[in-house]
Parts: C-alpha cells; sequence; structure tokens
C-alpha cells in the first residue's frame, strides 16, 4: 500500500512521527504479525544490524514468502512526546518507512478507533 493510498483507505490508521530524530511514515497494521522498518530507512538509522538466531519467513501482501535474517534494535519511536525504544525487522516496503504489526500493538495494549484514525497506545511506564 502506498502512503496516499493509505490516507484515502477508511480501514488504515497511519502518521508522520519521529524515528531516532527522522521523520518517518509509519503504518499500524494489525494484519502484519511483526513490526518492520523499510532497509532505505533503516540504513539511515545509523544503528548496527545484527542477524537474527532464526530467520523468519514472512508472506508480503504480493503473497511472496520472504527470508528476514536481520533485525534493528535500539530504534526510538517517538509518539507525541512518549518513547518507545523496539527492534525492527528490516525489509523492502513500498510507501512506509516503519510498519507496526500485532507484536508492537499488543505489547503496547494499543486500540485501533479506525472511523476516527486513531492509535491509542499505553506510554512506557504508566
Amino acid at each position: 500500500m502506498t502512503l496516499e493510498a493509505a490516507k484515502e483507505a477508511v480501514d488504515v490508521t497511519s502518521g508522520t512521527f519521529l524515528v531516532n530524530g527522522l521523520p518517518a511514515n509509519i503504518l499500524f497494521d494489525s494484519k502484519a504479525k511483526y513490526s518492520f522498518v523499510s532497509c532505505k530507512f533503516g540504513g539511515k538509522l545509523a544503528l548496527l544490524v545484527e542477524k537474527l538466531d532464526n530467520a523468519l519467513i514472512v508472506e508480503v501482501s504480493s503473497g511472496k514468502f520472504v527470508p528476514i535474517t536481520n533485525r534493528i534494535k535500539n530504534v526510538v519511536i517517538d509518539l507525541n512526546g512518549n518513547e518507545f525504544h523496539e527492534e525492527l525487522l528490516p525489509i523492502e516496503l513500498n510507501g512506509f518507512d516503519i510498519v507496526l504489526g500485532m507484536d508492537w500493538l499488543s505489547a503496547k495494549d494499543a486500540e485501533i478507533l479506525c472511523r476516527k484514525k486513531i492509535v491509542r497506545v499505553n506510554p512506557p511506564g504508566k
């Protein structure tokens, strides 16, 4: 999905937030099992890329299965002044810099209000 399509879709919640001080287009995706960072944006973060102990096989929207062998730790996502320190999986993404999936949404006990395009998240320590 492109950024333009996400803005028009009624069932998609996204926004632009700071990630390690850089503006990033983030998709909150309850259909994704994991959370991802685009390879292009991940390179801008200047963080260490580490090998996963066990590779993951992820099905992407085209129906293809893609192996994921790396992770990027210490990604700081700033959602309106609340910082979340995350680990993301680098993958080729079209249109978004980051996709926050169910691993992230459930860990933060997030609520997505689709009609209002709002994501309510419990900030760290609260």
